[in-house]
């Protein structure tokens, strides 16, 4: 069975829990594992979900558990949570798919001709404590919106620490993918400006990246055993159920073990820490539509399942 990993709670105020969902419902792990009779292997790992999937011994004593699941393990009134709630980091990548980059700002912040090929990934960051939402909570349009715009995104969970790893040892690093929505504001302006200055419009377009519940996840981390390459996988988003992005991460100008190599010799990689790899074309600002007041978005990835976000206006 496909491993779909969830972090829920029950109540407000309430200790995080592992789950996973079993046919879209969701069930308590440590519940289904006393109730099949299956020991854990390292015990502290069951406490997040970025423990689990960087454990394969007890990756598999959850498929165990979980193909004997029934209704006394399944959870009523869950809330589900993005699945890595508090990326210790969280990593975005920009322009990482040719046909984004044909569409993207990035040519007018370059102020000439964008080429076709890049020589090294761009790579940027999100503060996580502030962006990273779960599955059908809400991303609330503020007084200070101007044009909130939509990203959909694979993103790759690290297992195993990595530091200065070569790209032909990164994907080993790799735990699980999940689906990522990297919100962005394209026209940001907090204050009025006499002039604009050199890296005003930069600073525009990553401040922009920062608001509140601008980094949607989930519903669910998968494996990377049970998610097959991802290299390989289908990226779709809809808007109001109209599609308006479709492509598969092979079309990514730096596939994952080369960004994580790459990232590897800047800093050090950290269990839990999250990589959104990259949107392909089809965002909003390319075809003038914002988001605003009773907009749902979702982004799918078939291992993974929809990431669906209501948005509310101010």
């Amino acid at each position: 069975m496909t491993l779909r990993l969830i972090s829920y709670r029950q109540d407000d105020g309430a200790p995080i829990r592992v789950g996973a969902l079993v046919d879209d419902t969701p069930h308590d792990l440590l519940s289904a594992m006393r109730a099949a009779g299956v020991e854990l292997p390292e015990p502290a790992c069951f406490e997040s979900v970025a423990g689990l999937l960087a454990c394969p011994e007890c990756l598999d004593a959850a498929r165990e558990a979980l193909a004997k699941a029934d209704a006394s393990s399944a959870v009523e009134g869950a809330t589900i949570l993005a699945p890595i709630p508090s990326p210790p980091k969280l990593f975005c990548l920009a322009t990482n798919f040719m046909s984004h980059m044909a569409e993207s700002i990035s040519q007018k912040l370059q102020g000439g001709k964008q080429q076709r090929e890049l020589d090294t990934p761009r790579v940027f960051m999100k503060p996580s404590t502030n962006t990273v939402i779960g599955p059908d909570e809400p991303l609330h349009l503020s007084s200070a919106s101007q044009f909130v715009d939509w990203e959909a995104e694979m993103a790759i969970i690290i297992g195993r620490p990595a530091k200065e790893v070569p790209v032909e040892a990164a994907a080993a690093h790799i735990s699980g993918v999940t689906a990522f929505n990297d919100i962005s504001e394209r026209e940001l302006k907090i204050w009025e400006r006499e002039e604009e200055r050199d890296w005003d419009r930069f600073f525009d377009w990553l401040n922009g990246k920062w608001c509140d519940g601008f980094a949607p996840m989930g519903p669910c981390a998968v494996p990377l055993e049970d998610a097959g390459d991802p290299d390989e996988l289908d990226l779709m988003l809809r808007l109001n159920g109209e599609e308006k992005q479709n492509a598969n991460t092979r079309e990514m100008i730096f596939n994952v073990a080369e960004i994580v190599s790459y990232i590897s010799h800047i800093c050090t990689l950290e269990t839990g820490d999250v990589i959104a790899c990259g949107t392909p074309a089809g965002v909003g600002k390319h075809q003038g539509i914002r988001l605003k007041d009773g907009d749902v978005l979702e982004v799918e990835i078939p291992p993974v399942g929809v990431l669906r976000t209501p948005v509310v206006g101010p």
